[in-house]
């Protein structure tokens, strides 16, 4: 009786813990990653919207539209760019603050785009996506 008692009152618990625990990270991560892929197609329609002859030189900037927190937990995302043959991959690296869940996304665009090192805060009140247009048509993306 005692081996059952035991598997009742510690064993199940335990186990129960760390199935909830297990479901909350894989939930935060599916969060997570909707986040990167909305932040990485907005990247792309400004990309497509202004990579065009008709779109004089200037500065645009664009809400991302996303949440400022996920389970009342900012995050944070940055940006690098790798230019191969005819592309430029910009890859997003998303993680929560103070919690060690991250994503990653990738998006491609034309051999013309740059990315200027910055980082994108969700619960700040300026989150956005800024790109520059030069008078020789290259696109210079950032977070600010």
């Amino acid at each position: 009786m005692a081996p059952i008692l035991i598997v009742q009152v510690i064993l199940i618990p335990m186990a129960a813990s760390w199935m909830m625990d297990t479901w909350v990270i894989r939930r935060r991560e599916t969060a997570l990653q909707d986040v990167a892929s909305h932040v990485g197609s907005t990247i792309q329609q400004l990309y497509f919207s202004l990579n065009r002859e008709e779109v004089f030189a200037g500065v645009t900037t664009q809400a991302a539209n996303v949440p400022p927190y996920i389970e009342s937990i900012p995050y944070v995302i940055t940006a690098s760019d790798e230019k191969v043959e005819n592309s430029t991959f910009i890859d997003l690296y998303l993680a929560l603050i103070g919690i060690d869940t991250t994503t990653t996304s990738r998006v491609t665009l034309g051999p013309n785009v740059s990315w200027r090192q910055s980082t994108f805060v969700s619960n700040s009140t300026s989150a956005s996506i800024e790109v520059e247009k030069f008078a020789n048509g290259s696109l210079s993306f950032s977070f600010k």
